[in-house]
């Protein structure tokens, strides 16, 4: 408590882009916005608890910003905190409180720690409307503040309570059968190389992979876990039981996610496959579509082409990605290849603390998965990894890697650029500045700017070692001051893109993304590998305002009254996505109701939970033309409610 003075929380506030653990309120009573607020920091997972700070008034325009007006009777209400503590939860929640001075009026500083797995979830006590399935009485910390969360997002927590890990859980229909010969076979393989006279291989295949606790018994039958699927199922089964366990290979021709809805990706691979051959083909696909170069080993006269990554460096960011997701978050892994680096996008943050990121000791989301990486020698278990790539990366000439851990959004990113990020044309490019005497730091900020699209608070403390204060401080003086920077977004989502006059100067742009010259010049040395990538045009629908709007739809819509239930609301707007990328003020205005609730009641739910829509830019939640697209899993539950939007989009 004593790091975070009441006057620390506040600085906090009003200078720092992203404040998922501290909340202001102006408090004059204790009311259930407070006390869902601390059931919220006590259940998010991984957040490690959050700050309470009453007697502040949040700003009510972007001009504005949070300013002290004090509480009342700050005894009072501090001691009606703790009753309600411990009487309105169905376990206590033990909270810090204190009252204070600050800027000479009184508030009220409460730090909630976050409980152990065992103690959640934090529940109010009472019943609910059961009409309403939504209402848990289970309160989390989400994007856009405190929200009471589903029968859906209370499962990772009764599991975690429970002591088993997602990958544990049996699925209703899994059986021996889906299970892949060959894999199990596979393993026996690479076994054999690392241990020739390990255990489990003098064992029948059942007996080995309980000893793996890749299956279970039930009844008289064996019967694979998730863990034992995703190591070693059939593709067929993988597709049935975990359909969004694959992983998207995208190729795109320039520095930035493509803003065209036409021409949204150059090549894409789906790769849905066991783990075991997963591993090496994603592998191999990266290796083999990145520039090569010519390299001459000490004591060799032979020439040797290279890829530009180190093949352990590529090794490492796929184990990683594949070994630390979650798989309970129906989202695939995304590999993008861009013109001027990679990034890996996988579902669950870190479980180590982003500044821990490289030093020894590891904690693992799966760790049965991670035990059998570890026995086949794709994975390390030491905590080791991203200190190997960071120094294997170093040797090779190239910028160290950008890891960002997004806890809120539970995602994790890790972003290799292919070349130096102060190199010699970054430089050039820098020199326009050059009587604003920029720092290091500074100049860091605009160029990964400029070469992901985006810088955003824990980007830069990634690339700098700047603690999140500073910053966001940095940020903002390259934004307000300086006028280099455009901020995007709110609250833990901020962020910033070059601005517009930088954006367009293609004189002064290091990959300009419609100058196919200079894209050459940059991959000049690319030897592409697209033999078994095939052309993503399925999915490429135009947005256009012009676009008519089907009779049979027309009606659907006319006929919603203001309290429409789900089951007459969610098909129009699956079937008006799939039409052309609709912006959600756009759904809202289309289907007379608030943005705010269409968006967190159904919109959220359709993308999140059910995966029928997506954002048209995935790379950049608040992206300023931001809108939602029908998924071919979307289209295929169209079908099945009898809408058949036109075989030219199935």
């Amino acid at each position: 408590m004593d790091e975070f003075t009441p006057a620390k929380l506040l600085e906090q506030l009003r200078q720092l882009d992203e404040q998922p653990r501290i909340e202001a309120k102006r408090a004059s009573d204790i009311g259930k916005s407070v006390m869902q607020t601390i059931c919220a920091f006590a259940n998010e997972p991984g957040l490690g608890g959050g700050y309470l700070l009453l007697g502040i008034d949040e700003p009510k325009t972007s001009d504005e910003t949070f300013h002290v007006c004090g509480v009342t009777d700050a005894d009072r209400l501090l001691n009606s905190i703790q009753s309600n503590c411990r009487e309105q939860f169905e376990a206590p929640i033990p909270v810090q409180g204190e009252v204070a001075q600050l800027e000479g009026k009184k508030v009220i500083r409460l730090f909630v720690p976050e409980l152990e797995p065992a103690a959640k979830p934090c529940t109010f006590k009472g019943k609910f409307d059961s009409k309403n399935k939504r209402k848990t009485g289970v309160w989390r910390r989400g994007l856009n503040g405190d929200y009471e969360c589903s029968q859906h997002e209370l499962e990772p927590l009764l599991l975690a309570k429970s002591g088993m890990n997602y990958e544990q859980v049996i699925l209703p229909d899994a059986e021996w059968d889906d299970l892949d010969p060959s894999a199990i076979a596979l393993y026996r393989t690479l076994r054999a190389k690392v241990r020739p006279y390990a255990e489990e291989l003098q064992a029948s295949d059942h007996e080995m992979l309980y000893a793996l606790n890749l299956v279970k018994k039930q009844g008289d039958k064996w019967v694979p876990n998730i863990a034992g699927l995703l190591l070693m199922g059939k593709p067929l089964a993988l597709r049935r039981l975990l359909p969004a366990v694959r992983v998207d290979y995208v190729r795109i021709n320039g520095t930035q996610w493509v803003e065209d809805p036409e021409q949204r990706f150059a090549i894409t691979l789906d790769i849905r496959e066991s783990l075991l051959r997963l591993i090496p083909k994603l592998e191999a696909t990266i290796s083999d579509d990145l520039p090569r170069h010519f390299r001459l080993k000490d004591g060799s006269t032979q020439r040797n082409d290279e890829p530009l990554l180190p093949h352990k460096v590529i090794r490492e960011a796929v184990v990683n990605a594949v070994m630390h997701r979650d798989y309970q978050v129906n989202q695939p892994i995304l590999v993008v290849r861009y013109s001027n680096r990679i990034e890996i996008r996988n579902a669950g943050y870190s479980l180590k603390p982003e500044i821990a990121l490289g030093d020894m000791g590891s904690k693992l989301r799966n760790p049965v998965i991670a035990a059998v990486l570890y026995d086949l020698s794709f994975a390390e278990t030491k905590g080791s990894g991203i200190k190997t790539m960071r120094r294997l990366l170093e040797q090779a000439g190239l910028t160290a890697p950008v890891f960002i851990s997004k806890v809120i959004e539970n995602e994790f990113v890790g972003t290799y650029l292919l070349h130096q990020l102060l190199g010699e044309e970054q430089l050039s490019w820098l020199q326009q500045f050059a009587e604003l005497h920029l720092t290091d730091h500074e100049a860091k900020a605009l160029l990964l700017a400029k070469e992901t699209g985006a810088v955003d608070n824990a980007g830069l403390r990634a690339i700098s070692g700047l603690d999140t204060l500073s910053a966001s401080q940095l940020l903002r003086k390259l934004h307000y001051q300086y006028r280099l920077l455009e901020q995007g977004g709110a609250g833990p989502a901020t962020y910033y893109q070059l601005a517009q006059p930088l954006q367009n100067d293609d004189q002064l742009s290091l990959f300009p993304a419609n100058d196919a010259a200079t894209e050459t010049s940059n991959t000049s040395d690319l030897i592409p590998n697209t033999s078994d990538l095939t052309q993503n045009t399925s999915d490429l629908i135009p947005n256009t305002s012009e676009f008519s709007v089907p009779n049979e739809l027309t009606q659907r819509i006319e006929q919603l009254t203001s309290k429409a239930r789900k089951d007459k609301l969610w098909p129009i707007i699956v079937w008006l996505c799939a039409l052309h990328p609709y912006k959600a003020e756009q759904l809202a205005t289309q289907l007379a109701r608030k943005e705010t609730p269409l968006k967190h009641n159904h919109l959220n739910v359709l993308r999140e939970q059910e995966g029928l829509i997506d954002y048209l830019y995935p790379e950049v939640v608040n992206h300023p033309n931001q809108a939602y697209l029908t998924t071919a899993k979307g289209l295929q539950w169209l079908k099945a409610q009898g809408i058949d939007i036109g075989k030219g989009l199935s």
